[in-house]
Formats: structure tokens, sequence, C-alpha cells
């Protein structure tokens, strides 16, 4: 097997994996420093006179979403090139392997795990969801382990965005994990994922498949009309209740399946070792709060994830200080609730409300300086503190869109003090 040396701006170190329409190599990024995943397409795949459409739009799909989603578990697309003769999407490098192997019955990972694991899927495909991504292939071997044991889905190639003007062509998906409506040929929304996701949590938890059929039409029918076997009889060490919500999962009524992830996430978190405020559903209304807001009005929905992700979400009591005056530092405060007072040498300066920042003269400074008042909190207080080292994580547009919001609060306040100036004057 000869490697190819680069690929684009690429050096190749070896072969990850080969499939039916691509093959996929460990390269590594020189400028950012990292290793990657690059899945070349072979080209005469996408020229297939029948099936080339569909991967031309699944490749599509999937260059489109690079940079897009930024979430701990979803693999991340990085780049992608799309060419008459070569393509290729560049990905984040997850190096545990697929979960294909605990979907048997001699390799069933502890219930706890797939509990923890499947609330994570549960917050990716949310957060999917939230921004118009329907994934349509969740299965074991859409599920990487990172070295640490962390759990990330991938292959987002299948993905159907439904925020886009663009038809479907294709109601792709694995056919063990499809739902009815897949296979009836029905319009797809999140509720598909809802079902594939309860069917990889019963192979994870028994090691079988929910319809073990000798061919692909006694699959389908199975999937349409017959009740898969309760999971306790093929492991009765599962709880009653976890039983339930797979069932739920699984059920051929989208009306009688869990509606949303909020209550699918829900119900997981309640059965496992983790708390129930870290389910994404948390992060959405999150989310909410800063859609509402008018400093990131230019914000796209994209940016205002971005943001979530590297900020810190406080909650603070009367008469927290946030900042002092002569102290170092350059984190700077975005406001959601509540109000502070600064001052300066003791005196009252202004009342910082909702809607507003502080702290923000570090960041446009681009260096750590000593504070020139102090910040306290007047009422209980809600706030998004931001690192400024950690803005560089944000994509170009993003960081351009927290330039032009702190020059509107800055213009807004030299409004606000000639305003006083001239009531003075006057």
């Amino acid at each position: 097997m000869i490697l190819p040396g680069t690929i684009g701006k690429y050096t190749v170190t070896k072969q990850l994996g080969q499939g039916a329409t691509s093959t996929v190599y460990l390269g590594y990024d020189s400028f950012a420093k990292r290793e990657v995943a690059v899945k070349v397409l072979k080209q005469e795949i996408l020229n297939d006179p029948k099936m080339g459409k569909i991967y031309q739009r699944q490749l599509n799909n999937e260059a489109s979403l690079a940079g897009k989603l930024s979430h701990p578990h979803i693999v991340s697309i990085y780049d992608a090139q799309i060419g008459s003769d070569s393509s290729y999407i560049v990905m984040e490098y997850v190096n545990g392997g697929t979960l294909e192997k605990y979907a048997e019955p001699d390799h069933l990972l502890p219930i706890d795990v797939v509990v923890e694991y499947m609330f994570k899927c549960c917050r990716a495909l949310n957060y999917a969801q939230f921004n118009g991504v329907i994934h349509r292939d969740i299965k074991p071997a859409n599920m990487l382990l990172t070295a640490d044991g962390d759990i990330k889905i991938s292959d987002m190639g299948a993905a159907l965005l439904v925020n886009l003007e663009q038809t479907q062509v294709a109601n792709l998906g694995s056919p063990s994990y499809m739902s009815p409506e897949q296979i009836r040929g029905e319009q797809l929304t999140h509720q598909t994922d809802i079902y594939s996701l309860g069917v990889v949590m019963y192979r994870f938890l028994t090691g079988h498949a929910p319809f073990p059929a000798q061919s692909l039409a006694g699959l389908c029918h199975q999937i349409l009309n017959t009740a898969p076997l309760p999971l306790r009889a093929h492991r009765n060490t599962i709880p009653a209740e976890l039983e339930r919500v797979v069932m739920r999962a699984m059920h051929k009524d989208k009306k009688e399946r869990y509606q949303d992830w909020k209550d699918f996430g829900s119900d997981l978190s309640a059965l496992g070792r983790f708390d129930q405020a870290d389910i994404e559903t948390n992060q959405t209304e999150k989310f909410t709060t800063l859609r509402e807001m008018k400093l990131f009005k230019d914000f796209s929905d994209i940016e205002l994830w971005e943001i979530l992700r590297v900020g810190e979400w406080q909650k603070q009591p009367p008469q927290t200080i946030l900042m002092r005056e002569d102290e170092m530092g350059d984190d700077f405060y975005i406001m959601l609730e509540g109000s502070v007072s600064v001052t300066k040498k003791g005196r009252l300066i202004n009342i910082i409300g909702r809607d507003d920042c502080f702290g923000e003269m570090a960041y446009i400074s681009g260096k750590v300086v000593p504070r020139s008042a102090s910040v306290s909190a007047s009422t209980e207080v809600t706030v998004l503190k931001i690192a400024p080292q950690r803005l560089a994580q944000l994509s170009d547009h993003c960081q351009l869109h927290f330039n032009q919001a702190f020059l509107r609060v800055m213009a807004d306040r030299l409004r606000m003090a000639d305003d006083r100036f001239a009531k003075l004057a006057n």
C-alpha cells in the first residue's frame, strides 16, 4: 500500500481505514499543530450515474458543517475540499475506536456507563437539532471513544440539514437502526434520531438486535409491525425503569415516543450518576437568554453556541465583588440578570444592568491591565464570564461581532456621558 505524502496541506502518516466509498487517513496539520482524520472520497463513487448524486449530497452536507457544530460529544469537522479530481473532509481525530464491539453479548458495558454515554448523546443530538441538523444514521459504528473514555458522535455526512432549502434525496440510515418513518419514506424530524438512539441502547444493554430478521424485507416488516422482546428477557439485571425509557424511545408511534431530547435526557439523568443540571436543555435555556439580548442581535445561532462553549455562566449573590480596582486581570463579563455597581476610590460612578458588559477594556487593549474600578453585585446577578484567551477559539466572524458589540457599548457610554455633562453645564 502506497500512502499519499500529502492531501492538501495535511501530511499523511498512515491509513486508518477503508470502505466502499472512502479511505480515511491519519494526517497532521502543521499550522494548527494537531493530528486529524482525512476522509478521501472515491471519485468514481461521486461520478456513479445511479448513486453519485446521493453521495454528492452527503459530501456537500458534511462539508457545509465544517466549523459549524462545536460540541464536546460531536466529532468536529475542520475543513473540506470538493473538486473534480479530489474530494476530502478533514475531521477531529478520535483514537479510541468505535463502540461496535460493545453491542455484542460478550462485551457489554456496565449499565451505568451505557446510561451515561446515551445521556451525552442526547445532549449532542439536541445541540445538533437546535442548529438545524438531524443525523439520520445513529448507530454504534458512528460513536467513537476518546483516549480518556468519553464518547463522540461522528459521520454527519448522512445528516439532513433541516434549515436549508433543499430536497431530501434519500432516507439514509443503517437498516437495523432505521425508524418506521424512515422505512415509510416520510418526512423526518429529530424523532427519527430518538428512535435510532433507543435501538442503540437496546443493543448496548442486551447485546441483541431488537428485530433479529433474516432478510431486509423481514427486518422492515418487524420494525413497522412487531414489538421487540423486552430487554429484561435478555438481561434481567436491567432496571425496569431503564427498560421503560428504551421502549418509549423505540415506540413505533411518534406521538408515544419521546417528543424531544429534553424529556429523553431527563429520564436518563434520573437513572445515571450525573447531575440533572448538566442536561443540554439547560444549555438551550442559556442560548435563549443570549438570543433575547440586544448585545447579541447580530450574532448567528452558531456563534451564540460558540460563546456558550467558551464562557463561564455564573450566579452571584448581592455584595459579591466581581472586580477589584487596581487588580490585574483581563476577563470580561456580560450582564444577563440583575445589576452591578461600579465604584472608583469608593465613589459610585455607574450602575450596569442587563444587556451590558464590563471589563471589556482589557480585552480591547489586548493585554492584562490593572482594573480602573471595582464592580460589585447590587442584586443577585447572573453573568457570563469570558477569558480573552478563550476567545481565540471562536470563529473569526464571531470575534468580529464581539468587537462590533463592544464598540456599540462604548459609543452608548460616551453618548450618556455627553448627556450628563451637557446637563451639568446647563
